[in-house]
């Protein structure tokens, strides 16, 4: 009976790691998003459920935006002419609201199918 060392066991069960998992960043789904005039362009759009989301907000206006959402769980604050990213968990089918807190009538929604 052959005994393998530490290193060898270790390297084996790596090898047995990276073959089931994801590769980085597979699953991912960008959405990209301005902000003009203190509105969301577009103001709805779609994503799959159960894939990592990653926002990609472009703040063309002059003054700042923050981007929020309770329901996805986030918060941030975008200057004036400036961009920013913020990535989300993946979610379960339903409609999920998103506003600028700093300008209350700016709203949208991502829908999850």
């Amino acid at each position: 009976m052959k005994i393998f060392g530490k290193v060898q066991v270790a390297g084996a069960v790596a090898l047995l790691m990276a073959a089931f998992a994801l590769p980085a960043g597979a699953a991912e789904t960008t959405i990209e998003i301005s902000v003009k005039d203190n509105k969301f362009q577009p103001s709805e759009m779609k994503a799959p459920a159960d894939t990592p989301i990653v926002f990609k907000i472009k703040n063309l206006d002059g003054a700042p935006v923050e981007f929020e959402s309770e329901p996805l769980q986030f918060e941030t604050v975008i200057k004036p002419n400036m961009e920013g990213v913020v990535k989300v968990k993946a979610q379960k089918p339903g409609r999920y609201e998103f506003f600028d807190d700093f300008h209350q009538g700016n709203k949208g929604t991502l829908i999850i199918e």
